[in-house]
């Protein structure tokens, strides 16, 4: 009785575990953590329909031809297409599985693929080895305990296409050294995956989830040799839609450079209100949540040598004397200015230094002020030694404690006004009064996600309003491009660029930090149906 009831007791037991599905590691433990690049896709029909759905915004733009051209020969070459799931089941791909792939270094890169249907995988990839490389020998080989089959040329010539099976997934790698590529990614170490080291791990936890697809690269990688901010290694992410595109890049920092960034952020609670003063019409907004005071001091270095030199020559040093005065949040808008011309703008003898910029671009700047007295200072020490740097200061209000300032040189004017725990500057100054009454509405106001992000939270941020931009192009008179020929000329090149806009809404950037790396989320908002033009 006791042996018959453990007989049925083992039995229950391998039913059970017969009947649960075995659990497979991801792609990423085929791929090593100190390959170049590294390029992870958690659902492959979920990345295709949605890059697919972007792809047909994008196609629509007369522009796009050369896009559409690509995509229709990778379409030719695979025989289906990429960015349908229902072609990725035809090749014997699994849409509903993961995918990655190690790229660049010394040795072939490897793909690791979902697989659906071994013989269809077989048979894509025997099409394209005869079909691209002239390899219609298939040999299947044993390489240090791994089954490989290969496609050559000759029986007993190098390889073309390779493929091994491990698990669920597929490897696959071209070229001569492709086979033992593919046995040293079957055979190697989990702790030297991308899966399980420490670097798949801080790319992980630096982007966060959500992504379409995530590119990884160490530190040292060639593809970073370029990128001073990415030595310690960084990591990309993608995600898109019919009419978004967004992407967040993040560098990887070491303990000490992590530390030189923290001390970038401010250091107490900070006041969001200076966004309500940017300009409703603005086509570039800026933010900086920052210290200022440190930022002035990690800039100096790149301040222009004729700015430094004449700045020392008057014993005036803004980053010690002036940016103390500041707090964070700044906020800066740019607009095209109705008397903008192209042929002034275009010409080789454009000097801004003897022209008024607020000709060409509005100016409006809402500075949090944290100690008035030090900005006053500043400003009479500027009012005194300006004539000797071709600079006019003239202060307004009450002459102990002045309000309001008009800094001029050559034709350009700022106006300058301390209001509500702010300075507020127009260029020109002509605008200073629409400045000072917008406070809490009637400023910037945007549909993008994106760029509310990047205009509200984080330690920096930028908008780029392309409909506003296209707008204020648009309504320039004709005299802004000039006369004759030359004006037909311009105004044909500036339609080329505002084709394409009426296409978009707004691009935006953000920058901020979080546990051992710099962020930057790169947000471009376009229009499921473009915006016909006047």
């Amino acid at each position: 009785m006791r042996r018959a009831l453990a007989v049925a007791l083992c039995s229950s037991l391998l039913l059970a575990s017969c009947g649960r599905k075995r659990e497979y590691p991801p792609p990423e433990r085929y791929v090593p953590a100190d390959a170049p690049l590294s390029v992870s896709v958690p659902a492959l029909g979920t990345a295709a329909r949605q890059a697919g759905a972007l792809y047909r915004t994008i196609a629509q733009a007369p522009q796009a031809v050369v896009l559409a051209e690509a995509h229709a020969a990778l379409k030719s070459q695979l025989g289906f297409d990429p960015l349908d799931p229902r072609g990725m089941e035809q090749a014997g791909v699994d849409p509903a599985g993961a995918a990655a792939a190690a790229l660049g270094g010394a040795t072939p890169s490897v793909l690791v693929l979902p697989i659906l249907d071994l013989a269809k995988l077989d048979a894509m990839v025997a099409r394209l080895s005869r079909d691209r490389m002239g390899a219609s020998q298939r040999v299947t080989i044993q390489l240090r305990g791994v089954e490989v089959v290969t496609f050559r040329r000759e029986g007993k010539g190098p390889a073309a296409l390779a493929y091994t099976m491990v698990g669920p997934h597929a490897l696959l790698a071209a070229g001569p050294d492709g086979p033992d590529a593919l046995v040293a990614a079957a055979k190697l170490p989990e702790e030297r995956s991308l899966w399980k080291s420490p670097l798949g791990a801080r790319a992980r936890e630096a982007l966060g989830s959500g992504w379409l697809a995530t590119v990884v690269a160490p530190a040292g990688s060639p593809v970073l040799a370029d990128v001073r901010l990415a030595r310690d290694g960084a990591a990309l992410g993608v995600r898109a839609e019919a009419a978004r595109l967004g992407l967040r890049v993040a560098f990887l920092l070491s303990p000490e450079r992590e530390a030189w960034w923290k001390g970038l952020q401010p250091k107490a609670a900070v006041d969001e209100g200076g966004a309500a003063f940017l300009a409703p019409d603005a086509a570039l907004l800026l933010r900086w949540a920052g210290d200022p005071a440190e930022a002035a001091r990690r800039l100096e270095p790149w301040y222009p040598a004729g700015m430094k030199s004449a700045f020392a020559a008057q014993k005036i040093d803004p980053v010690s004397q002036l940016a103390p005065a500041f707090g964070p949040v700044g906020t800066v808008s740019l607009a095209l200015s109705p008397t903008f011309t192209l042929t002034d703008f275009s010409s080789p003898r454009f000097d801004l230094r003897r022209v008024d910029p607020f000709s060409f671009v509005l100016l409006d700047a809402a500075l949090p002020v944290r100690d008035p007295a030090v900005l006053r200072s500043f400003l009479a020490r500027l009012q005194k030694v300006g004539p000797r740097i071709s600079l006019k200061v003239i202060p307004s209000g009450p002459a102990a404690e002045p309000t309001g300032w008009t800094l001029s040189w050559g034709k350009g004017q700022l106006g300058l006004s301390l209001s509500g725990g702010r300075l507020l500057v127009a260029g020109g100054a002509s605008r200073l009064p629409a400045l000072e009454t917008r406070t809490g509405g009637g400023g910037y106001a945007t549909e993008s996600p994106g760029a509310r992000s990047a205009l509200s939270s984080g330690l920096g941020g930028a908008v780029l309003d392309v409909d506003h931009l296209a707008r204020a192009v648009e309504a320039l008179p004709e005299s802004a491009y000039g006369t004759g020929p030359n004006a037909v000329v311009m105004r044909s090149v500036v339609n080329r660029y505002l084709e394409p806009a009426a296409s978009l809404s707004t691009i935006s950037l953000r920058l901020d930090l979080v546990p051992g790396a710099a962020v930057v989320d790169l947000e471009v908002d376009g229009r499921s149906e473009t915006k016909p033009r006047p």
